[in-house]
């Protein structure tokens, strides 16, 4: 695969796969056997489809995990992205539902043919809360990186 189809997999993959709303919706981009591992949230390897859609089931539909930026290199790509969770419940208080808690973290991916065949995660989990997903990341894209950089995430 080129770089610029590893990038096009990779934003595939989280905007409409880990965003797509179900959680069968990333496997068009997985091999059958993609390892993934959510080093905060699921630490031991997660191995094939039914182990991830597992995983994934509970926070599917209110997700969205959107790239902010690519690195590549001989092994794959990593990228920067933030990551949106619909408050749904009144776990964190009525007044918040609708809301959505916020965080930013970074993946590394491999791909095998033209599909992602290993997946890690890394990130601390929600940073804050922000009330529309679409207008929290359209402002972060007008930071520069430094200014992204020294914001946490909220």
């Amino acid at each position: 695969m080129t770089e610029a189809e590893q990038i096009e997999l990779a934003r595939k993959l989280f905007e409409e796969g880990w965003s797509g709303g179900t959680p069968e919706s990333p496997l068009p981009y997985l091999t059958d056997d993609a390892v993934m591992r959510d080093i905060l949230g699921h630490p031991e390897a997660m191995v094939g489809h039914a182990a991830i859609v597992n995983f994934f089931a509970p926070v599917a539909p209110v997700l969205k995990v959107m790239p902010e930026e690519y690195f590549i290199n001989e092994q794959g790509l990593s990228l920067t992205w933030m990551a949106y969770i619909e408050i749904t419940n009144d776990l964190h208080g009525a007044e918040n539902a609708g809301r959505w808690l916020c965080g930013e973290g970074m993946s590394r991916l491999e791909f095998r043919g033209e599909k992602v065949s290993l997946e890690i995660d890394y990130w601390k989990g929600p940073q804050g809360m922000c009330d529309d997903w679409r207008e929290h990341l359209e402002s972060r894209k007008q930071m520069t990186r430094a200014e992204r950089g020294a914001t946490p995430g909220t």
